[in-house]
Order: structure tokens, then sequence, then C-alpha cells
């Protein structure tokens, strides 16, 4: 962040009154409502920013004591005034809380300072209650001491133009700072849908034709009955020798063990081509349901417009790890304390229906085909931004054209289990979306 611009921002949001919340929704992303206008502060350490994103989906919830001291002493408290300290970019907030008996003061620190960014809550003493940070470049910030300020220094950035309309700056802002980040993270998730299409691809164009596994499978089944009648004119050392078949055609052997050994090999891998062509149907349909799960993947990951999205549709490999221990013919979803489930086949679709709870909500495309989606809710309610989502993987995980889609969904106990994963509904609300 600008000098020059922090102290206009300072300016700006002392119109405010109140904090009306304040709450992380990433590892370093502040989102701070003031006066209900959600500003969000991006505090890491390379392009750090104070920007507006109205479709920002939270990955996950923090309860950390960091969390705990924002919602603590900050929630709904009284903005007394904002202020960029001089000669440095750090924003000062000056809030009281009043309760029943007393109020309490807190001073919010939010330090876009480069090596030292970070974010630090202190009482009206100046001790430290709390910071995101507690070690940056052997700047120790201790809770229970007395913060020491950074010091003034000189700061050289060309001038700037004076911020005229707040809204679009903060907009700008985001769009500066999501074009960097997103082409280069989508390029990365990209990458790995890819090779595992590749992968799928090319064992699903290495399937061998049914007709031709059984074709194989009768010739080696009769190379078996031809030694097994003829046995008794075989010595166990022969090895290469012409014999006829059951229409007197004469068929050359050649082999590698005793004539009785090579039989029982011959119907072994008979047996076993018969049943990979019994099988071949399966696997190939099994294999046509991944790859078009992975090209709705990959097409929602090409629609994706913030990085958060990203992460959501293509989680980092430690939630990865805690998916591998869930139903494989399922996908998972985090956003919040939510998890969005969605069958990969029928069999997950089966599975969901069977493992929901009453209170989860189920979604589904209105009168066509479509994957069963359910949003696990732990009682808790739901808002808008979690349905949408559901309603949206719902529909582009669908083997539908692009076009404009209704999408019903209901509590779960409102859906009755007809036979496998077919239903009935009743109670339901839908979500009218767009399929890109």
């Amino acid at each position: 962040m600008k000098y020059q611009h922090l102290k206009q921002i300072a300016s700006y949001l002392n119109n405010f009154k109140k904090i009306t919340s304040i709450k992380r929704l990433n590892d370093m992303l502040l989102c701070i409502c003031f006066d209900r206008r959600m500003l969000f502060f991006d505090l890491a350490k390379s392009g750090s920013k104070i920007y507006k994103f109205d479709d920002f989906k939270a990955i996950k919830e923090y309860n950390a004591p960091f969390d705990n001291i924002c919602k603590k002493r900050l929630n709904n408290a009284n903005l007394i005034s904002c202020e960029c300290l001089k000669n440095n970019r750090i924003l000062r907030f000056d809030c009281v809380l009043n309760g029943s008996y007393k109020s309490v003061k807190t001073t919010l620190f939010l330090e876009f300072t480069g090596r030292f960014t970070n974010a630090i809550i202190t009482d009206e003493n100046g001790v430290i209650l709390e910071a995101l940070r507690h070690t940056t470049n052997d700047r120790k910030v201790q809770v229970g001491e007395i913060l020491k300020p950074l010091g003034e220094f000189e700061i050289r950035e060309k001038q700037v133009d004076e911020i005229v309309n707040f809204d679009e700056f903060f907009k700008a802002e985001f769009e500066i700072l999501n074009a960097q980040n997103l082409a280069n993270l989508k390029a990365i998730k990209l990458a790995s849908v890819e090779k595992k299409l590749e992968i799928l691809n090319e064992n699903f164009n290495a399937l061998k034709n049914e007709d031709e596994l059984r074709k194989q499978s009768e010739i080696l089944r009769q190379k078996a009955s031809i030694l097994l009648a003829n046995l008794s004119n075989l010595n166990e050392f022969e090895r290469n020798f012409t014999l006829f078949d059951f229409e007197n055609k004469a068929v050359n052997f050649s082999l590698d063990d005793t004539p009785k050994n090579c039989a029982n090999g011959f119907f072994n891998r008979a047996k076993k081509l018969t049943q990979k062509a019994n099988n071949i149907n399966i696997e190939r349909e099994n294999l046509a349901q991944k790859i078009g799960f992975y090209e709705s993947l990959k097409r929602l990951l090409l629609n994706a417009k913030s990085t958060n999205e990203l992460e959501i549709l293509s989680p980092k490999i430690k939630q990865k790890r805690r998916e591998g221990l869930e139903n494989q013919n399922v996908k998972n979803f985090y956003i919040k304390e939510f998890k969005i489930s969605i069958g990969r086949n029928e069999q997950g679709n089966v599975w969901l229906l069977k493992n929901s709870k009453k209170d989860d909500i189920w979604f589904h495309l209105k009168d066509l085909p479509s994957p069963h989606v359910i949003v696990k809710t732990n009682k808790s309610k739901i808002d808008d931004e979690i349905l949408e989502f559901a309603a949206k993987i719902c529909l582009n995980f669908s083997n539908v054209n692009q076009g404009r889609y209704e999408i019903d969904y209901t509590k779960r106990e409102n859906v009755k289990i007809i036979n496998g994963a077919n239903v009935n509904y009743i109670n339901f609300k839908t979500i009218i979306l767009n399929k890109f």
C-alpha cells in the first residue's frame, strides 16, 4: 500500500461511526464492516492491499486467540478515530465497546510495512492482546507486553492522484491484486486437473475391445481342450508339435512347460480374459464418469473469479489427505464450517442419500438428470452464499448444455428415496443459474 493512499483512506474511514464486525477470512486477510460497508484488508507481506469484493467466499472459520479477541472487543465497537501514522504505512483504529457496566477501549494496528506487515490489537494502555504474526523479521510481538511502535522513516514514492470515488478505488485495487494472483494459481490448478484427465483418457483409450477379448479367450480355451484331449499321446518333454482340433484342422503348439501345465495355464488365462471382457463395460463407464467429472471441474476452474474460489474447488494437499479417508464416489468442498458433497456417480448419489441427516440440504436439477448435492448443516443456519455455491456445483457437474437452469433444494427430510438414486421431494425452493 502507498503511504499517500493510506492517509486518504484513514480520512475516509473517519466518516464511519462503528465497526459492525471484524473477522478473518484467510490466513492474512481481514474483513472489516464499517457501518455495514465491507472492506478487505490483505496483510500479505508481498502485495498487501485494501480492497472491496462483493463475491468473496470464505474457505473456513477461524477461532484462534486473535479471532476471539476481535469478536470480543471489536465487533459492534464504536470507531473513535482512524489515522495513518506519520511517516509510516500503518493504520491505527481507536475503538470503544460500551457494555452494561463499563466501556472497553481497544486499539487495532494494521501495518502495511512489507517485512513487518501485521495486525496487532492492544488495550487502552498499549498492552498487546493479540497479533496475527508474533515474529516478523526479528521483531517480536509478545502478548502481555507494551507494543513498541515502528519508528518513522523517509518514504519515497511517486505522487498519486487524489481518490475521488473510494468504492471504485477499492474495486480497482482488488482487480489489480486478483489479476496478479489469479492467472498463476489458475494455471497451477488447471495443470493438475489436465494431468489427471490425460491419464484417465490414456486408460480409457487403452481399454481393449470386448469382442476381441472374448475371441482371445475362446482360442486359449480351445487350445487347452486340444492339449487335454491328446495328453495320453504326448510326452512331458515335448514342446513343439502339431495337433488336430475337433474339426480336424491343424493347430501348431510351441510350449514353455509340460503339455499338462500349459493346458491348465491356457484355461486360467482364458478365464481371466472372459472376466475382463465381462467387466470392460463397467470399467469403461467408470472411466467415462471420472473424465466427465474432471471436465466439469476444469470448466469451473476456468470460470473462477478469485483465488479463494480456486482454493475451494481445488484445495491444497492437506485438505485432500483429509478427503482421502472419505467415500471415493463422493467429492467434497469446504466453505466456512460447511461441507458440500456431490455424488461422482450413481453409487455416490445413493451413498449421499443414505448418509445425510434430516436437517442437511439436498440439491438437484429440476426435472433433469443431475448429481445429488448435500450440504452438511450441523444444524447451523445456511446463508444465501452457501446455497448459491452448492447450486452452482450441482449445475456445473450436470451433463447439460450451456443455458439457464433451475436447481431445486430442500431439507433432506423432505426427500423420499424411490429406488436407488431416484427420489420424490416436497417443500422445495428454487435457485436459477446460468451454465457457461
